[in-house]
């Protein structure tokens, strides 16, 4: 893994607004209280600076917990105040992605206990685009699957659950490839600056509009929701134009 010289990491160049409110009407019901914690480190895309003050893509890790518990009122998200810490942006860009994709997802999160620790010492996450991943990750824990090893995915969840643009969308391949990480899951829609780009030889680069498509990238399993929602991302779609 990359091995960071600055205290700033930056996951993405553009901020984006979080409306207030997140209650969604969900369609699956809270389920059983788990007694123990589920516990995986994911892997995800940024950029940061070099040396010399240049942007340079990163890969780095995140620990992640989960646990359902019975009787919880709303989605718990708590974040480690160390050995690397999460920007109060980061922290509410995470619980709103989850909501929104569990929502997409037809799931309801108030159940779901996550804790995050970013395990690098002196280091501040900033930014949304690690948000997809994440809320893909808890998605996958809360259905029992697992992400596939050697897949990894740079993005922001929307909150009609679609995949929203980040920038350095070029220099997180590289990284990825630098690592030897073989395909990379990324959202369709791009900022101009991030136009210029070839795949890397023998790397598969996955293009992706929702939370559905990329879950079942990254886990090779389909959510249950999965075909109604694509006639209802279509009309989503066609609102938004």
């Amino acid at each position: 893994m990359h091995h960071f010289g600055r205290t700033t990491l930056i996951l993405s160049m553009l901020a984006w607004a979080i409306a207030g409110g997140w209650a969604f009407p969900f369609v699956q019901p809270a389920v059983a209280e788990q007694t123990y914690w589920q516990k995986q480190s994911m892997a995800f895309l940024g950029t940061t600076l070099d040396l010399d003050g240049q942007p340079i893509g990163i890969v780095a890790e995140l620990d992640i917990s989960f646990r359902k518990q019975k009787g919880q009122e709303a989605l718990n998200v708590t974040f480690s105040s160390g050995p690397g810490k999460f920007s109060p942006f980061t922290q509410v860009a995470i619980q709103s992605g989850i909501v929104s994709a569990a929502r997409m997802a037809g799931l309801d999160p108030k159940t779901w206990n996550i804790f995050l620790k970013f395990p690098n010492p002196g280091v501040t996450i900033y930014g949304d685009s690690l948000t997809a991943m994440v809320s893909v990750v808890a998605l996958a824990m809360a259905n029992d699957n697992s992400i596939i090893l050697n897949r990894v995915m740079t993005g922001k969840v929307t909150q009609d659950g679609h995949i929203g643009a980040v920038g350095g969308i070029p220099l997180k391949i590289q990284a990825a490839f630098a690592e030897h990480i073989p395909r990379v899951i990324i959202p369709e829609d791009q900022f101009l600056e991030d136009d210029d780009w070839q795949t890397p030889f023998l790397m598969q680069i996955s293009p992706v509009n929702t939370v559905l498509q990329a879950y079942q990238i990254l886990t090779g399993s389909t959510l249950p929701r999965a075909e109604r929602a694509s006639g209802m991302m279509v009309v989503q779609n066609t609102n938004e134009k």
